[in-house]
């Protein structure tokens, strides 16, 4: 097939061999401009430069560079190896900065916003380079899908494949779609860069030697295509070190001397002129346009360019039925299908993405995933035991105002009914309930050790007594004094109340707190800095290719969120084992426990542990995502 499907409108003529030759692209701008008789509005060049001057230190590449070059026009700058070439079109496209002078792309001045909305110029003003800069991970039809969908990810993915195919196959590479760029030729990869830069049907194409490097054939279909870019109205610029394409305009560096093309009957070479400056400038200098809109529809314009134009166009609001059979005319998509489309691709931008190059770069990320699971695994191990000694210091504080009185074996009823009915009269008692050994037996049953501590007699090791719960917990000791004395009280162990207990459960409470919050600290900052050097080691691995995908004008959710969605699964994956090993030694301590009658866990259950296991996924999958951000940031700066 032809390039019809590449780029629009694009009229060829037919050779007497029948081989479609190039429709002989505007020059001077001719194409672009509309003169005041059609009542049109002359529109602003897309390109213009003025007294350009860049200079790298104290030596200049180029001075006082002026031009302007239109739309549907093809200007090439030649000139030897150093002139500033490269340079030149580097400053169209914002990849530097000029010293001095002004460039306008599209409307916008890139001297005055360097850097500021860069991303929607590149969107229209594509670069052709000479080294290609395809993405290595990708194929050749991934490399062109995946620049469309930077270009505008709302158009459905459907359609945006079927362009990036007819765009392969207009340049012959139908057959290698699935061929990665180690795999191809040179020639091959430039007519895949070419397509790439055609296939967005951009508004400008910036052409660094696109016929360097490749053998006669492929210039020839490189040649061809661009040639046939500018005759369907797209504003090539290219760069070689002689003239050789249907330019209509050819810019000298680094003298910044501009010839322009005259057809002359008979010859077979071009015939090139100087272009005498207007008001002292080379090129068209003044694409200026002004346009004022009123309420009724009419939109008022005067433009000056090399001449004078003034236009009146009037225009009345259409139907709503008339704005839509419009729209299918041109093809264009609803807001709906739009914005399922953009949603659509941005989960296979970011979250694909994301995950396509983590497990490319699994092997640069092991080391990280490997460290922040040891990490959290001891984290995990820390907030078990914090939640055990909390649980035991809730537990005893819950406790704190009751008194167990043991009664003694030998204890008769008489004795107990009347123990109990004192210290029911007590005003300081809240509450009195009876437990006899049996239940006392089953309670301990329910505690590690003591179950098994019980198995061991035939008879039942644990006494019979009396829970008194004091109104405060101030009056337990005076209440434990009281009952002493006792008859029905065993006088070997009467209470179980130990004043010192409660303030050293406290102290060691407080000491644990302390020390496992700064472990917790500790780890955290060792975690943050061992994942966030692997995480950099993959943004400087992958520096190359962010910056190809920034100069293609991807936007920042683009570039940032398949970082992003790498680092939560490698964190998301490191809790994930931490959780694992953090479970399995919660098992053995349960058997150590069981094993050995003391509890190693206390209050640390199989519900508390899965609130352990998701809050060590959840903070792996935040260090993971902090990591990545970062990282990515300081690979950018």
């Amino acid at each position: 097939m032809g390039l019809r499907g590449v780029v629009s409108n694009g009229v060829r003529a037919t050779r007497d061999d029948g081989v479609a030759a190039p429709a002989k692209p505007a020059t001077n701008g001719s194409a672009a401009r509309k003169h005041a008789s059609n009542g049109a509005v002359t529109p602003a060049a897309p390109v213009r430069v003025a007294h350009l001057t860049k200079s790298f230190g104290r030596t200049a590449v180029f001075t006082d560079i002026n031009f302007t070059v239109a739309a549907g026009e093809l200007v090439e700058i030649t000139g030897p190896s150093g002139a500033g070439k490269t340079t030149l079109l580097r400053l169209i496209h914002g990849q530097l900065r000029p010293t001095r002078g002004e460039v306008w792309v599209e409307g916008r001045g890139l001297h005055r916003w360097w850097r500021r909305g860069l991303g929607r110029i590149r969107r229209d003003v594509a670069f052709i380079y000479q080294e290609q800069r395809l993405l290595p991970r990708l194929n050749a039809l991934e490399n062109l899908v995946f620049a469309l969908m930077l270009v505008d990810p709302g158009v459905p993915y459907a359609r945006i494949r079927k362009r990036a195919l007819e765009a392969l196959d207009a340049f012959g590479l139908g057959s290698r779609r699935k061929a990665f760029p180690g795999q191809m030729s040179a020639g091959e990869r430039q007519r895949v860069a070419v397509a790439r830069a055609l296939a967005s049907k951009p508004r400008v194409i910036l052409a660094d030697e696109p016929l360097a490097s490749i053998d006669e054939q492929n210039a020839k279909v490189v040649k061809r295509l661009l040639e046939e870019a500018a005759a369907a109205g797209t504003t090539v610029i290219v760069s070689s070190h002689k003239p050789t394409f249907q330019a209509g305009r050819v810019l000298r560096l680094p003298a910044g001397q501009l010839l322009v093309h005259r057809a002359k009957v008979g010859a077979a070479q071009p015939v090139w002129r100087r272009l005498v400056p207007e008001n002292g400038h080379n090129g068209h200098n003044g694409h200026n346009g002004h346009a004022a809109a009123n309420g009724n529809g009419h939109v008022n314009g005067n433009g000056n360019g090399n001449g004078n134009g003034n236009g009146t166009r009037n225009g009345h609001g259409s139907s709503r039925a008339t704005a839509k059979r419009k729209r299918r005319v041109r093809g264009e998509l609803t807001l709906w299908r739009r914005s399922t489309a953009l949603l659509a691709n941005s989960f296979r931008l970011v979250a694909l993405g994301g995950l396509r190059s983590w497990r490319r770069d699994l092997r640069i990320t092991a080391p990280a995933l490997g460290s922040m699971a040891l990490l959290l695994v001891m984290a995990g191990v820390i907030a078990m035991v914090g939640l055990a000694v909390y649980n035991v210091a809730a537990y005893e504080t819950s406790q704190a105002s009751v008194v167990r009185v043991y009664l003694a074996p030998d204890a008769t009823s008489a004795n107990i009914d009347s123990l109990k009915a004192r210290l029911i009269a007590d005003p300081r008692v809240a509450s009195v309930n009876y437990v006899s050994t049996d239940q006392a037996l089953k309670d301990a049953q329910n505690r590690p050790g003591l179950g098994s501590l019980g198995s061991l007699s035939t008879t039942n090791p644990f006494p019979a007594s009396l829970d008194v719960t004091a109104r405060s917990v101030n009056q337990v000791g005076a209440i434990a004094n009281e009952v002493a004395g006792d008859p029905a009280v065993d006088p070997t162990y009467p209470t179980s109340y130990d004043p010192d207990m409660y303030s050293r459960l406290r102290h060691i409470a407080l000491v644990f707190g302390g020390i496992g919050a700064a472990l917790l600290l500790i780890f955290a900052v060792v975690a943050y800095a061992v994942s966030a050097n692997s995480m950099r080691g993959v943004a400087a691995a992958r520096k190359e290719e962010v910056t190809i995908t920034r100069l293609l004008g991807a936007r920042g959710w683009m570039l940032r969120g398949p970082f992003v969605v790498e680092g939560l699964m490698t964190g998301a994956i490191a809790g994930a084992l931490a959780g694992a090993l953090a479970g399995a030694g919660w098992l053995l301590a349960n058997r150590f426990a069981a094993a050995t009658y003391a509890q190693v866990l206390p209050g640390v259950g199989l519900t508390s542990m899965r609130y352990v296991v998701a809050g060590l996924i959840v903070a792996g999958m935040l260090l993971g995502a902090l990591t990545a951000t970062l990282g990515f940031r300081r690979s950018r700066v």
